[in-house]
Protein backbone atom coordinates (compact mmCIF):
# COMPACT_ATOMS: atom_id res chain seq x y z
CA UNK A 1 0.00 0.00 0.00
CA UNK A 2 1.10 3.44 -1.32
CA UNK A 3 1.82 5.61 2.35
CA UNK A 4 1.71 9.72 2.54
CA UNK A 5 3.12 11.65 5.26
CA UNK A 6 1.70 14.65 5.95
CA UNK A 7 4.89 15.71 7.82
CA UNK A 8 3.79 19.05 10.19
CA UNK A 9 6.11 21.46 11.78
CA UNK A 10 7.71 24.59 11.22
CA UNK A 11 10.28 25.82 9.15
CA UNK A 12 13.47 25.83 11.33
CA UNK A 13 16.84 25.19 11.12
CA UNK A 14 16.51 22.76 14.05
CA UNK A 15 13.92 21.07 12.39
CA UNK A 16 16.04 19.83 9.35
CA UNK A 17 17.54 16.31 10.87
CA UNK A 18 13.68 15.35 11.72
CA UNK A 19 13.15 16.05 7.87
CA UNK A 20 15.92 14.42 6.93
CA UNK A 21 14.86 11.36 8.85
CA UNK A 22 11.86 11.06 7.25
CA UNK A 23 12.62 12.24 3.57
CA UNK A 24 14.96 9.56 3.34
CA UNK A 25 12.11 6.95 3.93
CA UNK A 26 10.23 8.25 1.08
CA UNK A 27 10.59 8.31 -2.49
CA UNK A 28 8.30 11.43 -3.58
CA UNK A 29 8.66 14.90 -1.63
CA UNK A 30 6.01 17.37 -2.40
CA UNK A 31 7.06 20.94 -0.77
CA UNK A 32 4.74 23.26 0.66
CA UNK A 33 6.07 26.15 -1.57
CA UNK A 34 5.14 28.02 -4.79
CA UNK A 35 6.81 26.70 -8.22
CA UNK A 36 9.74 28.41 -9.39
CA UNK A 37 11.42 27.57 -12.75
CA UNK A 38 14.66 27.15 -11.66
CA UNK A 39 13.65 24.25 -8.97
CA UNK A 40 14.40 21.27 -11.16
CA UNK A 41 17.64 22.93 -12.12
CA UNK A 42 18.87 23.87 -8.94
CA UNK A 43 18.28 20.24 -7.40
CA UNK A 44 20.66 18.96 -10.27
CA UNK A 45 23.20 21.75 -9.62
CA UNK A 46 22.94 23.57 -12.80
CA UNK A 47 21.77 26.75 -10.82
CA UNK A 48 23.80 27.39 -7.45
CA UNK A 49 21.60 28.03 -4.37
CA UNK A 50 22.13 31.06 -3.28
CA UNK A 51 21.31 32.71 -6.54
CA UNK A 52 17.99 30.52 -6.89
CA UNK A 53 17.11 31.76 -3.54
CA UNK A 54 17.85 35.07 -4.55
CA UNK A 55 15.47 34.69 -7.61
CA UNK A 56 12.41 33.98 -5.23
CA UNK A 57 10.20 35.36 -2.44
CA UNK A 58 11.43 32.81 0.11
CA UNK A 59 11.32 33.50 3.57
CA UNK A 60 13.39 31.87 6.28
CA UNK A 61 16.84 32.06 4.49
CA UNK A 62 19.14 30.32 7.00
CA UNK A 63 16.29 27.25 6.67
CA UNK A 64 16.20 27.54 3.06
CA UNK A 65 19.65 27.64 2.11
CA UNK A 66 20.36 24.31 4.12
CA UNK A 67 17.22 22.52 2.89
CA UNK A 68 17.95 22.98 -0.56
CA UNK A 69 21.35 21.83 0.21
CA UNK A 70 19.45 18.72 1.71
CA UNK A 71 16.93 18.50 -1.35
CA UNK A 72 20.40 18.33 -3.97
CA UNK A 73 22.10 15.45 -1.56
CA UNK A 74 18.41 13.51 -2.23
CA UNK A 75 18.01 13.97 -5.19
CA UNK A 76 21.59 12.80 -6.12
CA UNK A 77 21.88 9.92 -3.62
CA UNK A 78 18.58 8.38 -3.85
CA UNK A 79 16.86 9.77 -6.96
CA UNK A 80 14.14 11.10 -4.75
CA UNK A 81 11.35 13.48 -6.96
CA UNK A 82 10.46 16.68 -5.94
CA UNK A 83 7.52 18.96 -6.09
CA UNK A 84 6.59 22.28 -5.34
CA UNK A 85 3.01 21.80 -4.50
CA UNK A 86 1.01 25.13 -3.01
CA UNK A 87 -1.53 26.39 -5.94
CA UNK A 88 -2.43 29.45 -4.14
CA UNK A 89 1.03 30.68 -3.58
CA UNK A 90 2.22 30.74 -6.52
CA UNK A 91 -1.15 32.40 -7.92
CA UNK A 92 -0.14 34.90 -5.35
CA UNK A 93 3.61 35.39 -6.25
CA UNK A 94 2.33 36.10 -9.67
CA UNK A 95 0.21 39.07 -8.03
CA UNK A 96 3.11 40.67 -5.98
CA UNK A 97 5.02 40.02 -9.54
CA UNK A 98 2.56 42.64 -10.88
CA UNK A 99 0.38 40.29 -12.79
CA UNK A 100 -3.43 40.83 -12.75
CA UNK A 101 -6.31 38.08 -12.07
CA UNK A 102 -7.50 36.03 -15.56
CA UNK A 103 -9.77 33.84 -14.60
CA UNK A 104 -12.14 32.74 -11.80
CA UNK A 105 -9.33 31.28 -9.53
CA UNK A 106 -7.19 34.16 -10.00
CA UNK A 107 -10.04 36.61 -9.20
CA UNK A 108 -10.53 34.74 -6.12
CA UNK A 109 -6.96 34.91 -4.92
CA UNK A 110 -6.64 38.42 -5.75
CA UNK A 111 -10.07 38.82 -3.41
CA UNK A 112 -9.14 36.62 -0.92
CA UNK A 113 -5.60 38.52 -0.29
CA UNK A 114 -7.23 41.68 -0.59
CA UNK A 115 -9.60 40.84 2.36
CA UNK A 116 -6.36 39.89 4.55
CA UNK A 117 -4.55 42.65 3.70
CA UNK A 118 -7.53 45.17 4.49
CA UNK A 119 -7.74 43.57 7.81
CA UNK A 120 -4.03 43.35 8.84
CA UNK A 121 -4.13 47.42 7.52
CA UNK A 122 -6.85 47.77 10.04
CA UNK A 123 -4.87 46.45 12.90
CA UNK A 124 -1.79 48.71 11.96
CA UNK A 125 -4.26 51.38 12.18
CA UNK A 126 -4.92 50.15 15.40
CA UNK A 127 -1.63 49.26 16.47
CA UNK A 128 -1.25 53.01 15.37
CA UNK A 129 -3.87 54.45 17.73
CA UNK A 130 -2.98 52.31 20.86
CA UNK A 131 -6.44 51.12 21.81
CA UNK A 132 -5.65 47.88 23.05
CA UNK A 133 -9.16 46.99 22.63
CA UNK A 134 -9.41 48.00 19.10
CA UNK A 135 -5.99 46.03 18.51
CA UNK A 136 -7.71 42.90 19.79
CA UNK A 137 -10.63 43.33 17.90
CA UNK A 138 -8.64 43.47 14.76
CA UNK A 139 -6.87 40.59 15.85
CA UNK A 140 -9.97 38.23 15.69
CA UNK A 141 -10.80 39.82 12.32
CA UNK A 142 -7.39 39.25 10.85
CA UNK A 143 -7.46 35.27 12.51
CA UNK A 144 -10.71 35.10 10.72
CA UNK A 145 -9.78 36.18 7.56
CA UNK A 146 -6.88 34.39 7.34
CA UNK A 147 -8.42 31.20 8.77
CA UNK A 148 -10.31 31.97 5.11
CA UNK A 149 -7.46 31.55 2.92
CA UNK A 150 -5.74 29.03 4.88
CA UNK A 151 -8.79 26.88 3.68
CA UNK A 152 -8.66 28.09 0.57
CA UNK A 153 -5.21 28.12 0.22
CA UNK A 154 -5.85 23.53 1.29
CA UNK A 155 -8.76 22.94 -0.82
CA UNK A 156 -6.63 23.85 -3.89
CA UNK A 157 -3.39 22.42 -2.36
CA UNK A 158 -4.90 18.83 -1.89
CA UNK A 159 -6.30 19.06 -5.25
CA UNK A 160 -2.66 19.61 -6.98
CA UNK A 161 -1.06 16.23 -4.19
CA UNK A 162 -3.81 14.33 -5.50
CA UNK A 163 -2.81 14.64 -8.96
CA UNK A 164 0.88 14.50 -8.67
CA UNK A 165 0.24 10.78 -7.06
CA UNK A 166 -1.31 9.82 -9.98
CA UNK A 167 1.72 10.83 -12.34
CA UNK A 168 3.78 9.15 -9.68
CA UNK A 169 4.70 6.08 -7.73
CA UNK A 170 6.21 5.61 -4.44
CA UNK A 171 5.81 6.67 -0.67
CA UNK A 172 5.13 10.30 -0.63
CA UNK A 173 6.46 12.85 1.85
CA UNK A 174 4.07 16.26 2.19
CA UNK A 175 5.58 19.25 3.97
CA UNK A 176 3.33 21.39 5.61
CA UNK A 177 3.35 24.20 8.22
CA UNK A 178 1.51 23.07 10.98
CA UNK A 179 -0.94 25.42 11.19
CA UNK A 180 -2.26 23.63 8.51
CA UNK A 181 -4.00 21.21 9.58
CA UNK A 182 -6.79 21.08 7.52
CA UNK A 183 -4.84 19.65 4.77
CA UNK A 184 -4.92 16.49 6.45
CA UNK A 185 -8.89 15.56 6.09
CA UNK A 186 -8.59 17.39 2.72
CA UNK A 187 -6.51 15.07 1.11
CA UNK A 188 -7.77 12.23 2.72
CA UNK A 189 -10.96 12.91 0.63
CA UNK A 190 -8.79 13.54 -2.69
CA UNK A 191 -6.93 10.12 -2.52
CA UNK A 192 -7.71 7.28 -4.56
CA UNK A 193 -8.07 4.18 -1.80
CA UNK A 194 -4.87 2.27 -2.25
CA UNK A 195 -3.36 5.31 -0.77
CA UNK A 196 -2.74 5.60 3.33
CA UNK A 197 -1.93 8.66 4.89
CA UNK A 198 -1.14 9.55 8.03
CA UNK A 199 -0.17 12.62 10.06
CA UNK A 200 3.48 13.08 11.82
CA UNK A 201 3.99 15.97 13.88
CA UNK A 202 7.62 16.40 13.23
CA UNK A 203 8.01 17.92 16.90
CA UNK A 204 6.39 15.49 19.24
CA UNK A 205 9.69 13.69 20.11
CA UNK A 206 11.49 16.83 21.33
CA UNK A 207 8.74 18.85 22.93
CA UNK A 208 8.46 15.42 25.46
CA UNK A 209 12.08 15.30 26.11
CA UNK A 210 11.97 18.81 26.83
CA UNK A 211 9.08 19.28 28.01
CA UNK A 212 7.38 16.14 29.16
CA UNK A 213 4.02 17.41 27.61
CA UNK A 214 1.81 15.29 25.76
CA UNK A 215 1.68 17.98 22.76
CA UNK A 216 1.81 16.99 18.94
CA UNK A 217 2.89 20.75 18.49
CA UNK A 218 3.36 23.88 20.90
CA UNK A 219 0.40 26.05 19.61
CA UNK A 220 0.53 29.62 20.36
CA UNK A 221 -2.45 31.78 21.75
CA UNK A 222 -2.40 33.26 17.97
CA UNK A 223 -2.03 30.06 16.52
CA UNK A 224 -4.83 28.37 18.45
CA UNK A 225 -7.07 31.44 17.68
CA UNK A 226 -6.39 30.86 14.08
CA UNK A 227 -6.99 27.34 14.01
CA UNK A 228 -10.32 27.88 16.00
CA UNK A 229 -11.39 30.18 13.01
CA UNK A 230 -10.06 27.10 10.48
CA UNK A 231 -12.41 24.76 12.19
CA UNK A 232 -15.68 27.17 12.59
CA UNK A 233 -15.36 26.93 16.61
CA UNK A 234 -16.15 30.09 17.82
CA UNK A 235 -17.01 31.32 21.34
CA UNK A 236 -16.35 33.35 24.08
CA UNK A 237 -12.73 32.73 24.45
CA UNK A 238 -11.38 34.48 20.93
CA UNK A 239 -10.51 38.14 22.59
CA UNK A 240 -8.58 36.43 25.50
CA UNK A 241 -6.93 34.32 22.97
CA UNK A 242 -6.24 37.68 20.77
CA UNK A 243 -4.68 39.52 24.05
CA UNK A 244 -2.60 37.24 24.75
CA UNK A 245 -1.27 36.74 21.18
CA UNK A 246 -0.44 40.68 21.32
CA UNK A 247 1.79 39.90 24.10
CA UNK A 248 3.33 36.76 22.52
CA UNK A 249 3.87 38.53 19.56
CA UNK A 250 5.91 41.22 21.51
CA UNK A 251 8.17 39.16 23.83
CA UNK A 252 8.85 36.50 20.86
CA UNK A 253 12.04 36.45 18.82
CA UNK A 254 12.27 37.69 15.54
CA UNK A 255 15.65 35.99 13.87
CA UNK A 256 16.30 33.03 12.55
CA UNK A 257 18.26 30.86 15.33
CA UNK A 258 20.50 28.06 14.95
CA UNK A 259 20.89 25.11 17.00
CA UNK A 260 23.87 24.35 18.71
CA UNK A 261 25.24 21.44 20.13
CA UNK A 262 24.31 22.34 23.88
CA UNK A 263 20.57 23.81 22.41
CA UNK A 264 19.47 22.10 19.91
CA UNK A 265 16.48 23.43 19.79
CA UNK A 266 16.65 27.06 20.06
CA UNK A 267 13.21 28.40 19.08
CA UNK A 268 11.04 25.27 20.28
CA UNK A 269 12.66 26.36 23.56
CA UNK A 270 11.86 29.67 23.50
CA UNK A 271 8.50 28.80 22.13
CA UNK A 272 6.82 26.29 24.51
CA UNK A 273 8.18 28.62 27.60
CA UNK A 274 5.85 31.34 25.93
CA UNK A 275 2.98 29.42 25.09
CA UNK A 276 2.92 28.16 28.50
CA UNK A 277 3.60 31.71 30.43
CA UNK A 278 1.09 33.74 27.92
CA UNK A 279 -1.84 31.29 28.50
CA UNK A 280 -1.99 31.83 32.05
CA UNK A 281 -2.66 35.50 31.51
CA UNK A 282 -5.90 37.54 31.77
CA UNK A 283 -7.54 39.90 29.56
CA UNK A 284 -6.17 42.62 32.06
CA UNK A 285 -3.09 41.32 32.51
CA UNK A 286 -2.54 41.38 29.09
CA UNK A 287 -3.81 44.83 28.70
CA UNK A 288 -1.50 45.75 31.29
CA UNK A 289 1.64 44.53 30.32
CA UNK A 290 1.02 45.40 26.69
CA UNK A 291 0.45 49.36 28.04
CA UNK A 292 3.58 48.50 29.53
CA UNK A 293 5.50 47.69 26.46
CA UNK A 294 4.11 50.67 24.87
CA UNK A 295 5.36 53.23 27.41
CA UNK A 296 9.07 51.62 27.34
CA UNK A 297 9.42 51.57 23.62
CA UNK A 298 8.37 55.30 23.86
CA UNK A 299 10.45 56.54 26.13
CA UNK A 300 13.80 55.30 24.26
Amino acid sequence: MRMVTIAFGPHRVEMLHLMQEQIRRHQVVILEEPEHQDFQRMLKREVGIRGYLAAGAFGFPRFMLRACRLYQQFYTAQGTTFYQADPYLTIAKGFMEGKQPRNDLENAVWNSEHHCTNSLLKYYQAVAQGGFADMVRTTVNFARADANRIRFREKLRSRAIAKILSDSQGDVYVEAGYIHLALYSLLRKELPPPAKTRALFLLRGPISDLSNLPWRQYLSPGDILTLREVFAKRDGASNLLAAQSLIYVSLISKEEKLPTRSTPYPHLMEELYLCRWVRRLGYNDCEGLYQTFRSRASAR
